[in-house]
């Protein structure tokens, strides 16, 4: 078992009487055993610092919070316990990110398809690779659930001390604005980091689109201070001069996807398959993945795997072995129908995806969405992008939390054209049903909003929710009650 002195952690000289034996980090009070030091995190809707107490009697030797507490243990009064957390936990777990390198990816979309992309690039060309995104952590056949797209600090160091344990030498993390603002990435050591865009979301928790980008800055200041490799940074969106000026001693690794805009490295989508341009170096190879603008996600791995000193002949020939995440313009598993399943959850997103899918003259119907408690201010944008593209617009909600359905569905109804046809459900088992009957109508129907999330937050409750299940589970249904020819 590892055990560290309190001292040693926090990198103090304490007297002996006050320098317990730590066992362990935590920063909830339920899971503290014998030993383990506790720390006071002010959350969203919990203040940790109510439960001290109740860490103590868990048997907590220590508490570290940002005031003083009357505990019968240790306590250490720190300004920022999200950001100790971080730096404590890196300290307790042997700084796992300072022994592998860690490649950084943020922005607004493509976060999980570039981190992915990256993580495959890796494993395909023999490194023993790890990740932690929105989809959990995967490293040798093993995966971990993770709470959030980035996990808190002492959750985030005590992963990658497993993997290195296991002996991962790359690890690619999925890195939020969220998960900056608040410290998840506190003590971790970036190897180099990689911003795909700045598109409109999340302006419920960041005052203003500047506000936003300076948020994801922040990765880029960390590559910075921890004296990094390098930073990956989309030639084609203004936002990356941001991310430039918070690593301004960092190499740039610019990328574009077309040879007009002139970058380090050039992806140019060609359909079937992608040409690959960096230095002298031009390769064209066959994708297995839809989606144009899934050319900048595939720049953005290349020039992040490139800094790795693998080769480049060797990058590029594993390509064509690339599939995208689930819940990607994921194509359900039936030849009953044409259905798919996408993340889009803002408007750039949402376009993107669309656009893709409107390849021919089938008629195309999306089932949109907006969650509940989160940015209302992107949805109208959502359900004018919807109409541009679809031929039917079927109106839901997921994850309403404590709003009222009925407001998420105005807003997104508002942006509707008013010669495009809408039906709504405040139900979304029973817009999924319904765009089920469409599917089998011939018509090629994407449901967005969630991808691969199999749990629906309603009110303060987590439901199971697997909305690939339910559209099999009704088509196979609907094909039953088809007349025999």
């Amino acid at each position: 078992m590892r055990t560290k002195r309190l001292s040693a952690i926090l990198q103090n000289e304490m007297d002996d009487i006050f320098d317990p034996w730590v066992t362990g980090v935590e920063t909830d009070s339920r899971k503290v055993s014998s030993g383990n030091v506790f720390i006071c995190i002010r959350g969203y809707t919990v203040d940790g610092h109510k439960f001290a107490e109740d860490a103590v009697a868990n048997g907590a030797s220590a508490v570290i919070s940002e005031y003083p507490l009357d505990l019968d243990v240790p306590n250490v009064v720190v300004a920022d316990t999200k950001q100790t957390a971080g730096e404590v936990a890196s300290v307790f777990y042997d700084h796992p990110s300072h022994r592998m390198r860690i490649y950084g990816v943020t922005g607004t979309n493509g976060k999980t398809t570039t981190a992915t992309l990256t993580y495959d690039l890796l494993r395909l060309s023999g490194r023993r690779a790890g990740i932690v995104s929105t989809i959990g952590a995967r490293f040798h056949n093993q995966t971990i659930e993770t709470a959030n797209t980035t996990p808190e600090a002492v959750v985030l160091h005590r992963i990658l001390a497993e993997m290195v344990d296991a002996g991962v030498t790359d690890c690619v993390l999925e890195v939020s604005s969220h998960a900056l603002m608040e410290g998840r990435v506190a003590g971790i050591h970036f190897h180099a980091a990689a911003f795909t865009n700045l598109t409109h979301d999340h302006l419920d928790y960041h005052r203003s689109m500047d506000e936003y980008a300076r948020a994801k800055a922040r990765l880029f200041e960390q590559v910075e201070v921890t004296n990094g490799e390098a930073i990956v940074l989309n030639a084609e969106d203004s936002a990356s001069h941001v991310m430039a000026e918070f690593a301004p001693t960092r190499r740039a690794i610019m990328y574009s996807t077309t040879v007009d805009v002139e970058a380090d490295v050039q992806v140019i989508w060609r359909d079937e398959t992608v040409l690959v341009r960096m230095k002298e170096f031009k390769l064209e190879v066959p994708v297995r993945f839809m989606g144009a603008f899934n050319a900048a996600n595939l720049a953005a791995a290349i020039g992040l795997v490139s800094t790795s000193d693998m080769a480049l002949r060797t990058i590029v020939s594993n390509v064509p072995g690339l599939t995208l995440p689930k819940g990607r313009l994921e194509r359900l598993a039936t030849e009953d129908a044409e259905i798919y399943i996408d993340y889009a959850h803002t408007p750039d997103g949402l376009e993107k995806c669309l656009s893709t899918l409107q390849q021919d003259d089938r008629a195309l119907v999306v089932v949109l969405s907006a969650a509940g408690d989160r940015d209302p201010t992107k949805r109208q944008d959502m359900g004018r992008i919807a109409s541009r593209y679809s031929n039917e617009v079927i109106v839901t909600v997921h994850d309403v939390r404590m709003e009222d359905p009925k407001q998420i569905i105005r807003d997104l109804v508002k942006g509707i054209q008013p010669d495009v046809k809408y039906v709504t459900f405040e139900a979304r088992e029973e817009a999924l049903r319904h765009a089920a009957t469409q599917a089998l109508e011939g018509k090629r129907v994407v449901v967005v909003g969630k991808g691969h999330d199999h749990i629906e937050r309603i009110g303060r409750q987590s439901i199971p929710f697997n909305e690939s299940n339910i559209l099999l589970e009704e088509l196979k249904k609907r094909k039953g009650q088809e007349p025999a020819v």
